[in-house]
């Protein structure tokens, strides 16, 4: 499971021709990368829906700068949660998204954002 460290909005942009808030994910395990997760308004989740995620794996001792123009980051939306004997991946990412929504004050900043764009 991916432990959540700090979550902030870092652009909103548009993915599908939707509006989508792109959230940068820093993990509290040592081992996981940074995350880019791309969520939508959507009324079946708690009104948001992940719909992207990208694994951050450049070295910020090396590559200070963020870009996305090589190959540090990796689409694993389809293999981000693998599941584990006590829950299915998409239980994993159900609860991932659940503690996302719920970090800090997260799910508040989604909404102003979100709304500012009507």
């Amino acid at each position: 499971m991916y432990y959540i460290k700090d979550a902030k909005i870092r652009r909103m942009m548009e993915y599908d021709g939707a509006p989508c808030a792109e959230v940068g994910v820093l993990p509290g395990a040592v081992s996981d990368p940074a995350l880019l997760v791309y969520i939508v308004e959507d009324q079946r989740e708690e009104g948001y829906d992940i719909v992207r995620i990208l694994t951050n794996d450049a070295d910020t001792s090396t590559d200070w700068f963020d870009n996305n123009m090589h190959d540090a980051f990796k689409d694993v939306t389809s293999s981000a949660f693998t599941g584990s004997m006590i829950m299915t991946p998409e239980d994993e990412r159900s609860k991932f998204q659940r503690e996302l929504m719920t970090y800090g004050d997260l799910k508040k900043q989604l909404e102003q954002h979100f709304r500012n764009l009507e």
